[in-house]
């Protein structure tokens, strides 16, 4: 597995996970990518029954996270099951290119 790619705001050094071409912070275009750690706390965690496509569709489901990161920032990300709010958990990429989150 692969780590976690977050972009940076060079002016003002914030965080986060989805592609933008300005800082959603203080709308600065000095944007560019850093390499998360990986560890953080689950902030909320769900598992999805009945997936939005049909080739998403996984027996039994798939659990869906929301981790905020050592570095800060708040990833969603796929989920092993069983994980609760509070948990410490490793996100790295996975083979798809989706974050995962693990018991650390």
């Amino acid at each position: 597995m692969s780590g976690v790619t977050l972009q940076s705001c060079g002016a003002c050094g914030h965080r986060w996970q989805f592609r933008r071409g300005a800082c959603p912070s203080c709308g600065s275009a000095a944007v560019g990518e850093v390499e998360a750690g990986g560890g953080g706390i689950v902030w909320s965690v769900t598992t999805v029954l009945r997936a939005p496509l049909p080739e998403l569709d996984v027996p039994g489901g798939y659990g869906i996270a929301l981790v905020t990161l050592d570095e800060g920032p708040r990833i969603m990300c796929r989920a092993v099951a069983g994980l609760s709010i509070g948990d410490r958990v490793s996100v790295a990429g996975g083979e798809d290119g989706l974050p995962r989150a693990r018991r650390a």
